[in-house]
């Protein structure tokens, strides 16, 4: 099971950063994942004053839901 995170900074200010985290998943897959985050990414882009620098799916131990 994966969880999706991304890493989203303040245009023009790349230290001030937020992190995302997804409460659909966890997701079977990594590629589920990496779509979910990839899906993340756009929306921060559009809602925010946030540019998506990173992502990552954290892997879970069994019996975690986040």
């Amino acid at each position: 099971m994966f969880k999706a995170i991304v890493i989203a900074c303040v245009i023009g200010a790349p230290n001030d950063c937020v992190e995302f985290h997804d409460y659909r998943g966890p997701w079977e897959t990594k590629a589920q994942c990496k779509s979910r985050a990839l899906e993340i990414s756009r929306d921060v882009a559009k809602i925010a004053n946030l540019i998506p620098t990173k992502w990552r799916c954290k892997t879970l131990k069994e019996g975690m839901l986040t």
